[in-house]
């Protein structure tokens, strides 16, 4: 499987290219900067693409497969007209469905490379999407759905009932790139592999078929295990797409353990980075979507008054969380990020049990996205307040508090002193300390806290969550009155 070490110099590579606008856009081209959806599927949002991967995560009914669908429209053939139209996707009520579309619904796409936006609305006196005439971007286009590789062995076709009779007609050896790629994901060694054209002894009939070697065994399709087999067809096709692709994969997690989810992550990386494509993913996989950078996370929550978008999310439990809380009696308090979360968890611990037994603590990324989340669930009803980090201040009439210090919190853990204190909780701190600060060279603030946090918990032999913990305790035992200060605000916020 691929190790963080491969993930990392993956990121590292793409953002070698992105961040540098003229190298992007050599590379890239004319990718999806932005998509604003008006009225399409009881769907309004505006979405922004950071990365050139976008995992699109939420609960069943958010959006996920929506969005790909209508982003599949952006671009057409180099030889003129669409791969995909709207229509293809998104079609008329039948019987006393709800319309899915209206007189008010319509497409507004940007582009990374400065090519003018583009528009598509639905012409409801015309009964038909209107596309522009002119000045449509240039781009293949391939959508990669669910049922794309049901397991061979479930499929009763020809290769089932005419398996005596099949033979091999042709063979393709898999090139070095393709097995290397189909290794990592799966984190099994396969050092060779064909696909087969296959058909009968007479007549024109065909199929392909592949077939690996993995130890001293060879077999193929039908003797694969569904997710060996999902990883080598899908790799296979995917290295097969044209350079420069608009490629949009439906839960391509599915039947894949998940290490291979993360190896698909890394491999999904690579490829873009390879093949300059843009990779628009809709996925339920946490192992997938949080091995992915920030950058290439988006998030849907649906609330009571539609599809709430929270772009770079820490992690993908919050739509579940968020997407609950309205149908819930429960207060709703955002913070930042996961260490924000645990540490207030366990002010509320030690000084209102009541209040976090009441309550849904949800990480939804940056300052921004707290104060947006906290107007849109109060306009809705929701009691709900956000508690950021210590450096934007607070805004107690917007239902909006600052945890208590200066630093962010995972800075706040490890400051000297606290490291200090904390001897009493952990044993031999002090020195893991020490050794961990090597993972922060040339690093400050709040990205020197992330890299020297999780090589702390792996000095100290303990989960991230059990460091946080007790690096809390050590916090709270000589911060009390400020601790208190903050659930006594929020308390009155919540009454």
């Amino acid at each position: 499987m691929a190790n963080q070490t491969q993930i990392n110099q993956e990121i590292e590579r793409i953002n070698e290219k992105w961040e540098n606008p003229q190298a992007r856009n050599g590379l890239f081209g004319n990718i999806l900067k932005s998509v604003k959806i008006t009225s399409v599927r009881g769907l309004s949002a505006s979405i922004e693409f950071s990365w050139p991967i976008t995992a699109i995560a939420g609960t069943n009914g958010s959006g996920k497969t929506t969005i790909l669908q209508l982003c599949s429209a952006a671009y057409v053939r180099e030889q003129g007209g669409r791969i995909y139209k709207l229509g293809d996707w998104v079609r008329n009520a039948l019987g006393d469905e709800t319309p899915a579309f209206n007189g008010g619904s319509s497409l507004l796409f940007s582009f990374w490379n400065d090519h003018p936006t583009l528009s598509i609305s639905y012409q409801k006196e015309r009964t038909r999407w209107g596309y522009p005439k002119s000045s449509n971007p240039v781009r293949n286009v391939d959508f990669v759905g669910i049922t794309t590789f049901a397991p061979r062995i479930e499929r009763k076709d020809r290769l089932h009932v005419f398996r005596s009779q099949v033979m091999v007609k042709e063979s393709k050896n898999f090139t070095p790139e393709l097995l290397e790629s189909i290794s990592t994901v799966l984190g099994v060694p396969y050092p060779d592999g064909k696909m087969h054209q296959v058909g009968l002894p007479k007549g024109t009939w065909k199929d392909h078929l592949p077939q690996v070697k993995r130890g001293e065994y060879i077999y193929g399709e039908p003797h694969m295990g569904a997710g060996e087999q999902k990883v080598i067809r899908l790799v296979q096709a995917l290295e097969a797409i044209p350079q420069r692709s608009l490629v949009l994969l439906e839960e391509p997690e599915i039947t894949l353990h998940p290490d291979a989810q993360r190896g698909l992550a890394w491999y999904l990386m690579s490829l873009a980075r390879r093949k300059g494509h843009q990779i628009l993913v809709a996925t339920h996989s946490a192992d997938l979507f949080e091995t992915l950078p920030p950058e290439a996370r988006i998030l849907l929550a649906r609330t009571k008054q539609g599809v709430s978008v929270i772009p770079k999310p820490p992690g993908i439990a919050a739509a579940r969380e968020l997407s609950g809380v309205a149908k819930s009696n429960k207060d709703l308090i955002l913070v930042e990020d996961i260490v924000g979360q645990r540490l207030l968890r366990e002010i509320l611990r030690r000084f209102d049990k009541g209040m976090l037994a009441n309550s849904t603590i949800v990480p939804v990324g940056n300052t921004d996205d707290v104060y947006r989340m906290v107007n849109r669930f109060r306009g809705e009803g929701v009691r709900a307040i956000g508690v950021r980090d210590p450096d934007i201040g607070e805004a107690p009439v917007a239902g909006i508090f600052s945890l208590p210090g200066e630093l962010a919190p995972e800075s706040l853990l490890l400051a000297t002193d606290n490291i200090k204190a904390a001897e009493t909780w952990l044993d031999g701190v002090g020195d893991a300390f020490e050794k961990a600060k090597v993972a922060g060279l040339k690093l400050t603030g709040s990205k020197w806290a992330k890299q020297v946090f999780p090589a702390l918990a792996h000095e100290m032999q303990l989960s991230e969550e059990m460091l946080s913990d007790r690096l809390t305790l050590a916090w709270l035992d000589k911060n009390l009155d400020k601790a208190k200060a903050l659930v006594a605000a929020m308390k009155a916020a919540l009454l």
